[in-house]
């Protein structure tokens, strides 16, 4: 679940500091600019449990300017039963200038897509001056009551974690980028509405370490906290699984640092160096993943050994702390012997399925990048289904 009512409070904490945890300074308030969806769907009538081939047909017949195909694509439900989807990397079709964006945002309503347009019709997160773009890793939707008591007309407040990200890192090549810290963006909604970005909040400062932990790789709000996942890579050839930590902080109170606590193995504390992985580098997950409360129980869905590997596993633990047990799900190869790649499977358990299993996504791309902008329809991502763990 990434919608939770304890969260009462959370966008007036943030709007009041300015800042989340990390670099005080660092926020970025985007100018004042709407953003309209295309088209206007009509609100689903009732929570209809859904399959993943009905998905999948929507998104091989989706026809949008601004949305061809895209990578990542984390989720979340808003309060009026729509469901928010955050992509990294966007191909938009031919006319529609730049052809490709670093991030993007449809919004889904039972079979029917929208996407989010602004003014600009550019990224919905514009780059930094410095070239630095936005890639989305995780979203939290909370209710509308985090928007204060001067804000009673919205409806949820989405947070879409961020990793700022340097292109062209260092020598052209397909994997050529380096994160380079997490930011936060924070939105609006109301009822009906688009959502409305209000600002772009850093959360750790600009780092060149290519071994730092990746905070925001996935996030959950559960029990009045809101558990922030990070992943790194420990850089031992030949492991390319990253290590998996987690940090907590009350939704109440996420502006201030000493609240925020970091598992250190055996016990919450609030030094972030004291943080211990929860999960290995061998056998580990990729960049990005998702963990839910899901059934009384904690859930990962990531590729194992990161996204070169070729199956994805689920992983379920007691507490979002561990111990974590890992299961094979279904093969997903890596596919660069073969020149088509899958990566970054997510789980999306706000989509009721009529089996009553679990909807997963898989992100799909080409080593060969003229293949995709030929065909986009190469890098749209694929539903699948697997048994609830």
């Amino acid at each position: 679940m990434r919608r939770s009512p304890a969260a009462s409070v959370l966008l007036v904490a943030l709007l009041a500091a300015g800042c989340v945890p990390g670099e005080a300074p660092g926020a970025v308030v985007p100018p004042a600019v709407s953003a309209w969806l295309e088209p206007a769907c009509p609100l689903p009538d009732g929570e209809q449990p859904m399959t993943a081939d009905l998905l999948n047909r929507v998104v091989a017949q989706a026809d949008l300017p601004g949305w061809q195909a895209a990578d990542v694509g984390t989720s979340a439900r808003l309060g009026d039963g729509r469901l928010v989807w955050v992509f990294g990397d966007t191909f938009r079709s031919p006319g529609t200038e730049p052809l490709m964006v670093s991030n993007s945002m449809l919004v889904s309503s039972g079979s029917c897509v929208s996407q989010l347009v602004t003014g600009e019709r550019g990224p919905l997160l514009p780059d930094s001056a410095d070239g630095t773009v936005y890639w989305p890793m995780s979203v939290v939707a909370l209710p509308g009551a985090a928007a204060g008591p001067d804000h009673r007309d919205v409806q949820d407040v989405l947070l879409v974690l961020l990793a700022r990200t340097q292109r062209d890192a260092g020598g052209g090549e397909l994997l050529d980028f380096r994160f380079r810290g997490t930011s936060v963006a924070v939105f609006t909604v109301l009822e009906r509405e688009a959502p409305q970005l209000q600002q772009i909040v850093r959360v750790t400062p600009d780092d060149d370490d290519p071994q730092q932990i990746n905070w925001g790789a996935a996030a959950a709000v559960d029990g009045g906290w809101l558990y922030v996942y990070g992943t790194r890579l420990p850089g031992d050839p030949p492991t390319f699984g990253r290590e998996l930590y987690v940090a907590r902080v009350p939704v109440d109170s996420p502006e201030n640092r000493l609240a925020w606590e970091y598992w250190d193995g055996s016990a919450w504390t609030g030094r972030a160096d004291t943080a211990r992985r929860v999960l290995g580098a061998v056998g580990g997950v990729s960049q990005t993943l998702s963990v839910d409360p899901v059934d009384g129980r904690w859930l990962a869905v990531s590729k194992r050994d990161g996204d070169l590997g070729d199956f994805v596993y689920t992983w379920t633990a007691p507490s979002p702390t561990g111990p974590w047990t890992p299961r094979r799900a279904l093969p997903a190869p890596a596919g660069f012997d073969t020149g088509d790649l899958a990566y970054a499977p997510l789980a999306h358990p706000d989509v009721p399925l009529a089996s009553g299993g679990l909807l997963l996504s898989i992100s799909r791309n080409a080593t060969n990048g003229d293949r995709v902008w030929a065909d986009p329809r190469i890098a749209r991502p694929v539903f699948v289904e697997i048994p609830r763990p």
